[in-house]
């Protein structure tokens, strides 16, 4: 498994871990959003136990989440942002994902419908975007690490630690 430079052999792992626990949830819960927000039947939705369920778990990984990406923002964002590499992208993310933060507070909270309705698309809008971009991240950064490995191992330079 990948190891990203600066964490636990772990990390890693756990981040795709929690992070497909939160992208899996999210979308089991978009029929239901768009049953009861929007009136669009999809036929997909699930049934109260388990969407209060679902919630709880998605809930519970985005918290997991954030907690991941304070991390994230200390070492793995840092060291991005030195070497100027896939900006677009991870830049992207860190919007994304403070605006799925911010209006996921909206869906918990506004007690107006139209707000309500409003944070409801914004969130699951962010969300799809999220999914898109970080595969985008991930392959961008899996080319810019081999392209990296290969030019240190014409030096001489490689060892299998050696990680963006």
């Amino acid at each position: 498994m990948r190891r990203l430079a600066g964490y636990p052999r772990g990390f890693y792992g756990c981040l795709i871990l929690v992070f497909g626990g939160l992208a899996a949830s999210g979308l089991m819960l978009l029929p239901n959003m768009l049953l009861m927000k929007l009136d669009i039947e999809t036929g997909m939705d699930i049934s109260g136990g388990l969407r209060l369920g679902t919630a709880a778990t998605h809930c519970c990984a985005a918290f997991l989440t954030m907690l991941l990406l304070g991390s994230l923002l200390s070492v793995h964002v840092r060291a991005g942002l030195h070497r100027r590499q896939n900006l677009l992208t991870g830049v992207s993310l860190l919007v994304l994902l403070a605006l799925a933060m911010m209006s996921a507070v909206g869906v918990y909270y506004f007690g107006n419908e139209d707000l309500s309705l409003a944070a409801s698309i914004l969130h699951a809008s962010a969300g799809l975007l999220i999914l898109i971009t970080v595969l985008a991240h991930g392959i961008r950064g899996n080319q810019l690490f081999n392209r990296r490995r290969g030019r240190l191992r014409r030096n001489g330079r490689f060892s299998s630690q050696s990680a963006v």
